[in-house]
């Protein structure tokens, strides 16, 4: 699959090559991946805003995980680079070339992390990539999921629509974040 973007072709392979940050590096999902990042997982707390509150569950988690493995896109591990541990993971889907617009998601990120720049740090990454590609980047969020929400926010993006009872969707263009990341 290929797109218009200005004068060049962009294919959509670009969402799956690997990312570097100042401290951690996202990595293709592997299926040796699974019980380093099931250790994250499994901390219940990590998912009771998120409408599948059970994914911590084993049997949930591998689910999810086969998931991660099959997308056609970019499903990665984060590693922090200090130590070389799986501390998370998340994922480009969704891609439609001829409206130029990607989904991120599918986050999450040990608690030891929460509070702090990570998920900003990225975020800003992936967002710096989906942007060579596209126009807007949507985030769909458990509507209870309120660390997510505002973490979205603080990015810029804004409520869109809400597509189910578990889904809200927030948007981000690609002008509204140049706006809000040279505002930082």
């Amino acid at each position: 699959m290929s797109a218009e973007t200005g004068s060049c072709t962009v294919d959509s392979s670009v969402f799956r090559l690997p990312l570097q940050t100042q401290h951690f590096s996202l990595e293709r999902l592997k299926a040796s991946d699974f019980d380093d990042l099931y250790a994250v997982a499994s901390d219940s707390l990590l998912w009771e805003q998120h409408p599948e509150a059970d994914r911590w569950k084993r049997s949930k988690f591998q689910h999810f995980f086969q998931g991660g493995l099959t997308n056609d896109l970019g499903c990665f591990v984060i590693r922090e680079k200090q130590s070389g541990r799986v501390v998370g993971s998340s994922r480009f889907y969704g891609y439609e070339a001829a409206n130029t617009c990607i989904r991120i998601g599918y986050t999450f990120i040990a608690r030891e992390f929460w509070g702090t720049s990570a998920n900003r740090e990225l975020k800003e990454a992936m967002l710096l990539r989906a942007f060579k590609v596209t126009d807007r980047v949507f985030f769909d969020i458990g509507p209870h999921n309120f660390r997510s929400i505002a973490a979205v926010k603080k990015l810029g993006a804004v409520f869109s629509h809400n597509e189910s009872d578990s889904k809200a969707v927030f948007v981000l263009s690609q002008q509204q974040w140049f706006n809000t990341s040279s505002g930082c």
